[in-house]
């Protein structure tokens, strides 16, 4: 499955459904399923906008999990610079002129599921949807005494 890693709050705010397009400086050419990825860094700035501008009374920055998927759904159309697709400002990470809006759907959150990212697209080699955290076994100590 292909990924996408998001500052948080906005990782956070796509996987909740609160934020449908999301804008980049680049196209990505793919279409399908996609899993969101929380990047370690966070933006306290976006909290503001999240709360002011779009209305979410999204968590405290130290409240979000970072470093890992948080959320699937499906990128499904990438609009160009100055388009709005009908989405009001509000359900947009807005960045600005000149940037394009990659459109999700059907974005659910997921048990958090930590593993690296990487600049723009890249793919995972699990799937979130049936991901299994492994099993911790308890140290057998007594095995060899």
């Amino acid at each position: 499955m292909k990924a996408l890693s998001f500052y948080q709050p906005i990782a956070w705010m796509l996987a909740h459904g609160h934020f449908v397009v999301d804008d980049r400086t680049w196209i990505p050419y793919y279409r399908g399923p996609i899993a969101i990825h929380a990047s370690k860094t966070g933006l306290e700035e976006y909290i503001h906008y999240c709360r002011q501008i779009a209305g979410v009374d999204v968590p405290d920055m130290v409240d979000l999990e970072r470093g890992g998927i948080v959320g699937v759904g499906e990128l499904v159309d990438v609009l160009r610079p100055g388009e709005s697709g009908g989405f009001p400002l509000e359900k947009r990470a807005y960045s600005g002129p000149g940037h394009y809006g990659l459109v999700f759907a059907n974005v659910v959150p997921v048990a958090f599921i930590p593993c690296r990212g990487r600049p723009g697209l890249f793919d995972l080699d699990f799937d979130p949807r049936t991901y299994q955290a492994p099993k911790v076994i308890a140290p057998q100590r007594n095995l060899f005494d």
